[in-house]
């Protein structure tokens, strides 16, 4: 178990290093940015208040402070993505594209169980993610006070997990897709356009009155709300993100180990 996590490890070490760096670059370049923000509070507010209720509440009230400003600019649009592509690659890649490459026949013709390779992946997509909302809390907190962007570290570090338990459920949902059909391409798309749909939806659902029974269907119902950046950890929701890891990782696990892998 141990070889099997360090060799998955190694294997996506450059990526998740170059992510890192690139994750810190962009935070610290919007925390330089947030003492012109702040200059211009009165001209934001006018603009932010002609925006739609639902775009209004994706922002985060008043970004013009704190929290406003590194919700909207880093943990509503920004952070998501860079984390869901990320963590949708990992997974996808971790058991369909070995398969497709013809190495995980090479594994798994070694002394091991199917889900001891399983785990170990998902291991690796944990501590990949994990490191990578490690860094960009720890960029926010000693980059952040240069430029007054001062936040209760207790509240950035929920606003991370949180951010944290998303990418790890869409990733696991690729890691799921990839053992079902053994095709990377299908596990990123089907797990990038489930992604998609629910961001929508739950923005729309958000102004549409049709639409908001849907709203807790979708993980970023889950996600920043109550905002962790305001109110700090909220166990309820981080339990709901927690669970579609659950969940998608009980069905990776059972088709991975009754499919028929290809030849």
């Amino acid at each position: 178990m141990t070889t099997l996590l360090r060799m998955a490890l190694r294997a996506q070490r450059r990526a998740s290093a170059g992510w890192a760096i690139g994750l810190a670059s962009v935070a610290a370049m919007y925390a330089a940015f947030y003492p012109s923000i702040r200059e211009s509070s009165a001209e934001f507010r006018g603009y932010v208040e002609k925006l739609p209720e639902a775009i209004r509440e994706l922002l985060g009230g008043d970004f013009t402070t704190p929290a406003g400003y590194l919700r909207s600019e880093t943990f509503s649009i920004l952070g998501p993505v860079l984390f869901l592509v990320f963590a949708i690659g990992v997974g996808a890649r971790a058991i369909a594209g070995e398969e497709e490459n013809r190495t995980l026949d090479l594994v798994l013709s070694t002394p091991v169980r199917r889900r001891d390779v399983l785990v170990a992946k998902w291991t690796s997509l944990l501590l990949a993610s994990l490191a990578l909302a490690t860094t960009l809390g720890l960029t926010i907190a000693i980059v952040g006070p240069l430029f007054d962007l001062r936040i209760a570290i207790a509240n950035l570090a929920a606003a991370c997990i949180s951010l944290l338990l998303l990418g790890l459920a869409f990733g696991t949902v690729a890691l799921a897709v990839g053992c079902l059909t053994g095709r990377r391409s299908l596990a990123y798309g089907i797990t990038g356009a489930v992604a998609t749909i629910s961001y929508v939806t739950n923005v729309l659902a958000q102004g549409v009155e049709q639409l908001s029974p849907l709203r807790p269907l979708s993980p970023f119902r889950w996600y920043l709300e109550p905002d962790p950046l305001v109110h700090g950890i909220n166990a309820a929701s981080m339990g709901v993100l927690a669970a579609i890891t659950v969940v998608a990782y009980s069905a990776a696990w059972g088709s991975f180990e009754r499919r028929d892998l290809r030849a």
